[in-house]
């Protein structure tokens, strides 16, 4: 072997394993636990917080009435022979009522507490999942959507087991948006799902990240985003090209309500028109004026609800 077969093969050894120390790192800030729980909106819910707000009946405010539901963890051993976990928020009269309310990326059920006290004023029973490696799971790293669609598939199925007339709904706000939509596009999705709210969720994730790279971090898509990708499908885990919810709801049956605040700068706009127009179902859309990421429903409560509840009430 000559010196230079030798310098070339030497360059490509420490090109490859540079290449996939940087997906490494990338992989690890953007979806292990490590990193993303130290932004998690978990919060613990303790018995002092309980003797501060006392009966939920008496609660306004959308954390203040789950802090005095007095969350329980509710577990299920998945197919995949996981332990997943919930907080379920049952009426004292029967109903078939149902919503599951889908957090979204560094957070857990109580960050949604809002659209969950709402749904549950309304008369329905409240399923929280905590989605991959958030909240109370015990996965190491993040799937943006594409393990958490089968979280949530299977806890529908939990509600189904209890209740085989229920009427589900589901909404989610931005991951778990983007797992809603990915949710709607599997073709054995059980009819008990009437209907489902997609608020401020992405395109795909190679694409939200793509724009993260350029528009927040200002670093090149090339090599952090492929490497890291490599990295991710290397470890076992998903391929960030296929949790792409726009052509999840191009096969879509389930009626979906499109949400997005127009300033939204984390999950871009745009995206809001490229997901409802891929959509085969019946759909509507709400551009929410003045409100960021995830806060249509705090900036602009008095549409964001009426439009929800008008949408979800025509379908179940």
């Amino acid at each position: 072997m000559n010196k230079r077969v030798k310098s070339l093969l030497k360059f490509a050894v420490v090109a490859g394993a540079s290449y996939l120390a940087v997906g490494e790192a990338v992989y690890e800030v953007v979806l292990g636990k490590k990193y993303t729980q130290m932004k998690n909106l978990r919060r613990e819910v303790n018995e002092e917080l309980y003797d501060y707000y006392g009966k939920p009946e008496d609660q306004i405010d959308g954390d203040a009435w789950f802090v005095a539901m007095r969350p329980e963890d509710t577990t299920l051993v998945n197919s995949r022979g996981k332990t997943m976990h919930a907080n379920i928020f049952m009426q004292k009269e029967y109903t078939d009522k149902w919503a599951v309310v889908v957090h979204g990326y560094t957070s857990c059920p109580r960050a949604l507490a809002d659209q969950a006290h709402h749904f549950y004023k309304n008369g329905f029973n409240v399923l929280m999942p905590h989605l991959v490696s958030f909240g109370l799971d015990e996965e190491k790293y993040a799937s943006m959507g594409y393990y958490d669609k089968d979280y949530v598939k299977e806890w529908i199925a939990y509600i189904i087991n209890l209740d085989s007339t229920a009427r589900i709904a589901v909404l989610g706000v931005s991951m778990g948006s983007a797992t809603t939509m990915l949710l709607t596009g599997e073709s054995d999705l059980p009819s008990n799902v009437k209907c489902a709210i997609a608020d401020c969720g992405y395109t795909s994730w190679w694409e939200e990240m793509g724009y993260e790279m350029k528009n927040t971090y200002k670093a090149p898509i090339f090599p952090f985003m492929y490497a890291a990708n490599t990295v991710s499908k290397l470890r076992g885990n998903f391929d960030f090209r296929k949790s792409a919810p726009v052509k999840a709801v191009a096969n879509s049956k389930t009626p979906t309500l499109f949400i997005h605040g127009e300033k939204d700068k984390l999950v871009p706009p745009y995206m809001l028109d490229k997901v409802y127009d891929a959509c085969t179902s019946d759909k509507q859309k709400l551009p929410v004026p003045d409100a960021y990421h995830a806060e249509s429903n705090e900036v602009h409560p008095e549409i964001y609800y009426p439009a929800v509840f008008s949408f979800v009430e025509k379908y179940l």
